[in-house]
């Protein structure tokens, strides 16, 4: 924000628009559906796509997501629904998020119960799942039981609880009560954030919650990442990397970020995938 603040005055007058808006209405830059979001702001949808790559990224599903993650920094936080729109998510690393899915997949081998999260990398795991040998699977996210609708071989749960409609997931103390009662054998968990000294963080305080009653629940906890999430802290703290087994995330990870969790006690694995976009050039 600060910096879209600073260029501001030196804008084209569509961008002004859009620097404007999102200075003013955060919350709504990044939870607004593309198309009700350039109604709101009166410029186009490629003109929003021509925004987000001037500040350096592909689209706006990643300008977004790298504004909520700036905010969860920032004094703004309190106020304002830093959860970015899980279609936003989905688009962003996609062909890094497939591989790790595969690669997690590997391991659901010795599982016979899993706990599925709502995270886009674990919905991708959940197609894995769709034609592999029946299991029980519970999870609290319903993109995840959209993926496995048809799977019948398996025993789908939900532990109950609050809908957040944007996230597609289960939230609240319902859910956290159930999940007391389980033996599951693997959690499969999304984060926002990893940092190696400050563990997994998430946006929301609801999926924090959730996200810790789901590994005290687990036996073995697997973390899926993508190797964008490996960066400073997001506003609310899920776990201790000593609370993971094993991270799988993307042959993108840099040296040092190897080294660091390779020095741990978790277990990291890497999907084989194409180098990631070079960002443009940022134009002043």
């Amino acid at each position: 924000m600060k910096r879209i603040t600073e260029d501001r005055d030196s804008l084209s007058r569509a961008f002004r628009m859009i620097a404007d808006f999102l200075i003013a209405e955060p919350r709504a830059f990044i939870t607004s559906p593309m198309r009700s979001l350039a109604e709101k702001i009166q410029v186009s949808e490629p003109t929003l796509i021509r925004f987000a790559r001037h500040y350096g990224y592909q689209g706006l599903p990643d300008l977004r997501l790298a504004f909520a993650m700036a905010l969860a920094a920032s004094d703004v936080a309190a106020s304002v629904n830093l959860e970015p729109r899980l279609k936003d998510k989905e688009a962003v690393n996609r062909a890094a998020k497939q591989a790790i899915a595969a690669q997690a997949f590997k391991l659901t081998g010795q599982d016979n119960t899993l706990l599925l999260d709502s995270g886009s990398t674990v919905q991708l795991l959940a197609e894995q799942l769709a034609t592999a040998p029946g299991k029980t699977i519970l999870t609290t996210g319903l993109n995840v039981v959209l993926s496995l609708r048809h799977a019948t071989q398996h025993c789908l749960m939900l532990p109950g609880g609050m809908v957040r409609i944007e996230a597609m997931a289960l939230a609240g103390r319902m859910a956290e009560s159930n999940l007391t009662e389980m033996n599951i054998d693997t959690v499969y968990l999304g984060a926002d954030s990893l940092h190696p000294e400050h563990g997994l963080s998430t946006y929301g305080e609801e999926e924090a919650h959730l996200n810790r009653a789901m590994i005290r629940a687990s036996k073995r906890v697997v973390v899926l990442v993508d190797s964008s999430k490996f960066k400073s802290p997001a506003l609310h703290h899920i776990c201790n990397l000593s609370d993971v087994d094993i991270i799988v995330s993307d042959s993108n990870l840099s040296p040092e970020h190897r080294s660091a969790i390779e020095a741990t006690s978790t277990t990291l694995m890497l999907a084989d995938t194409p180098p990631l976009a070079i960002k443009p050039k940022e134009t002043r």
